[in-house]
This record gives C-alpha cells, sequence and structure tokens, in this order.
C-alpha cells in the first residue's frame, strides 16, 4: 500500500473549512432533498438555521451545486429530478463589517465574484448603474475593470451607491440580468452567515417586493439561529416568505458522523484507520457536531502518521484531546473555555457537571448538574452557575426558567465535554 503523503493526511479531515466535494459530504439526506424541492418551487426562498459547527456552510456550497446544474448530490443520495437545473448562481459570506441589508445589497452588486461583472457585461443592468450612480459607474466602468478582478470598492468604508434606494437599484440590474435569459432558471443568491448582520431589518419587505417585481431571483440565507424569526429578526410575514423551504439543520446522527471518519480513511486510502473505540469515543465526544469529528480526527491523524501508526486507538483519542487544549487548536472555543473557568478549579467543576447533565432537548436542570458538582467536591455549585450567566465569565449559560438552563452555543458545549479537566477533579 502506498503511504500517504503529507498533504494528504492534513486534508482528510477539514475543521477549517467547508466541505465542497460531493465525494466526501456526509449525511444529511433529508436537508438536500428539502433543498432540492424548495430550488424547483416557483416563489420560494430557502433559509437554512442551526448552531455553530453543525455543517450549514457545507450544505450551502450543495446548494449552490444543484442551482448550477450539477447532480452529484442528488445522485448519491438518491433522489430523483426532472434535469439540471439552470440558475446564474451567487455565493456571498457576509462578516462584521455588513451591518445592514443595504450594505449587504451594495456588496452583492460591487463585488467581481457575485453581480458585478454582469453589470459590466449585460448593456440594460450597466445603464441601470450608470444612471443610479454616475460616479461608482465611471469608477467601475471606466478605469479599466476587468471580470474577476478584485476591486477597490470592497474595501471601502463610503457607501458606493448614495443617488438612490438600493434595493431599487438592486431590483432593476437583476431583473436586467434575468431578461438575459443568461440561466434558464434566473439568480439563485446565497447569503452564508446571515446572523453575522447585526442590523437585518427590512430584508422581509425587499424579499416580498423582489418577488412581485422579479420572481425568477432566489434567495438562500444561511445563519445560526433556531429558527428563520430570530434569524432575521422580524416576526411579520417570515414564515409566509420561507414557507415550505425552512431546512432546519439538527445535530448529526451517529450513522452520518461515522461516515465522516470512513471518507477520512478513504481518502488515505486507509492507511492509518480508526479503531471501533476510537470512532466511539469521537462520535460520543461530538455531540451531533461534525465539527468536532474534523477538528479532533485531524490532529489524531496527524500524531499517528508522525509517529509511524497504522491505527488510532481510543487512548490516541485521549492523548489527542489533550493536545487539542494545549496548544489551543481552536482558539475561540479554547479561549471562551478559560474564559467560564477563569482559573477556577470549583468553576470548572461546575461547568463540567452542567455539560454532563445536559438533556436530549438541550436543556440543563440543576438539581441533576449540583448532584454531579457535589460528588466532586463542590457543595456551593448554584454560586458558580450565577457567576456562568454573567458577561464576566463569558455568559456562556442561559437561565430558560427557574432551576433550567442552556448553554447559548451547542458547539462550545460540545468541547467542554470532549476538553480534558485544567485541574484536577478533586476540589
Amino acid at each position: 500500500m502506498k503511504a500517504p503523503t503529507i498533504t494528504q493526511i492534513e486534508n482528510a479531515f477539514l475543521p477549517a473549512k467547508e466541505i465542497t466535494d460531493v465525494e466526501r459530504f456526509a449525511g444529511r439526506e433529508s436537508a438536500i432533498n428539502d433543498v432540492y424541492y424548495a430550488l424547483v418551487a416557483e416563489g420560494s426562498n430557502i433559509a437554512v438555521v442551526g448552531n455553530r459547527g453543525i455543517g450549514k456552510t457545507s450544505l450551502a456550497r450543495q446548494i449552490i451545486g444543484i442551482g448550477s446544474g450539477d447532480n452529484a448530490i442528488l445522485d448519491k443520495v438518491g433522489i430523483k429530478y426532472d434535469h439540471p437545473l439552470d440558475f446564474l448562481t451567487v455565493y456571498f459570506a457576509c462578516g462584521s463589517q455588513i451591518t445592514s441589508i443595504e450594505e449587504l445589497l451594495e456588496r452583492l452588486l460591487t463585488s467581481s465574484n457575485c453581480l458585478a461583472e454582469w453589470i459590466y457585461d449585460i448593456p440594460n443592468a450597466k445603464k441601470i448603474m450608470t444612471d443610479y450612480s454616475p460616479k461608482f459607474s465611471a469608477k467601475l466602468f471606466d478605469t479599466g475593470f476587468e471580470l474577476g478582478a478584485s476591486k477597490k470598492t470592497e474595501n471601502t468604508d463610503q457607501s458606493v451607491i448614495s443617488n438612490h434606494k438600493i434595493d431599487v437599484v438592486f431590483t432593476n440590474i437583476v431583473d436586467a440580468i434575468v431578461k438575459r435569459r443568461i440561466a434558464k432558471n434566473g439568480i439563485l443568491i446565497v447569503i452564508d452567515e446571515f446572523d453575522q448582520i447585526s442590523d437585518p431589518s427590512g430584508f422581509a419587505s425587499f424579499l416580498k417586493a423582489i418577488a412581485t417585481n422579479s420572481p425568477e431571483v432566489k434567495f438562500c440565507i444561511v445563519g445560526v439561529a433556531k429558527d428563520i424569526q430570530v434569524l432575521m429578526k422580524e416576526h411579520d410575514s417570515t414564515d409566509r416568505l420561507f414557507a415550505g423551504s425552512i431546512i432546519p439543520l439538527d445535530s448529526m446522527g451517529d450513522p452520518e458522523l461515522e461516515s465522516i471518519i470512513n471518507n477520512a480513511e478513504q481518502y488515505i486510502n486507509s492507511s492509518i484507520i480508526f479503531q471501533n473505540d476510537a470512532r466511539r469515543k469521537m462520535i460520543d465526544l461530538a455531540q451531533g457536531h461534525p465539527y468536532m469529528i474534523h477538528l479532533i480526527g485531524k490532529f489524531a491523524l496527524r500524531s499517528a502518521f508522525q509517529e509511524g501508526r497504522s491505527k488510532i486507538s481510543g487512548s490516541d483519542i485521549d492523548n489527542t484531546l489533550s493536545s487539542i487544549a494545549e496548544r489551543r487548536a481552536d482558539p475561540v472555543l479554547e479561549g471562551k473555555y478559560r474564559k467560564a473557568v477563569a482559573s477556577s478549579q470549583q468553576r470548572e467543576t461546575v461547568l463540567k457537571a452542567m455539560a454532563s447533565a445536559k438533556d436530549e432537548q438541550g436543556e440543563i436542570w440543576t438539581t441533576n448538574a449540583y448532584k454531579i458538582a457535589l460528588d466532586k467536591g463542590v457543595e456551593n455549585a448554584s454560586h458558580y452557575v450565577g457567576q456562568l450567566v454573567i458577561e464576566e465569565y463569558g455568559a456562556e449559560l442561559d437561565k430558560i426558567r427557574e432551576r433550567y438552563y442552556r448553554f447559548k452555543d451547542s458547539l462550545f458545549h460540545a468541547y467542554v465535554v470532549a476538553r480534558p479537566n485544567m485541574y484536577d477533579e478533586t476540589v
């Protein structure tokens, strides 16, 4: 058997990036089915909601593929289809710099990997842009702008479209693009990390208007939220805008998580394998989060490769977890953990106890958690729980009602479960 390369080992698991390769995309058959039917339904928009580390961006990439006519994922999961779809697809990931829907629409129009190249290429769209914003148009069209090139306008803090309302500009331009029949099914715009937009107000009314004025434009919004109302921060009419096409991504089941491990082994031709006890431990620790499988698997595989081992055991996973914490492999999760613990052995014990007491609904009954903490020597657990809900310690817990709490971030909960203690358990 040919030994894997270092590059293969490092890319067998991918905690730092979404899965784009259909062959390595694991599970989510029901979500893929719902996505396809939402794409073929006239007038429907799509919303993908779920916790961090659950695989939303990987699904978003598959949505782009299906919309572009690549049916490989449909074939893989056995979904019947009439014919390949033909959308002009746009993918855009929001960041904290996008603070409003106006800024989002402007960025969609001015980014070279979104709609800018089509505005440049289509006379009617170009004319609309010129009429609405001569200053910007001169900068975009008359200074040697090339398709696919990075544009300086993406980094400016000053709005580049100011003469008219941006929603009117946007609607007219996408309508001009649609009328050119560049793509049979219209335009599909996937907005990832929608939850990063601090003020998404007005998006619901914008969607209603564009559905009437340019019905061949379809939006898919993706973000961290428990439901669409929380994601859009609007309650009126949001259900109707996404009727039948809200896709909640729940925790992955054990077979789906194990398929991630199988895919990684196949990627390196099974030159290194995870033994059953290692697989079971990884799946239990992941708490349904594919990100945790990728994070643990990546460093376990690297260690095995560097040490010349062909098998990874449960004890190897334990060693990997310690290494992940020590090297701060995920600085965000580790930073949150250290802020919550804040050099307190007792607070770490209580944090771990709360994580251990979570039920299937994600709720924590303090009676159970306090008993676990008491068994480990902490008598005043309620004092530390009170600290874990305030900002000084990260506010990682939410009190949902009397004696019941919940971790705000289910991925952080999984990390708390998996991470070895900073201190000895005996207080």
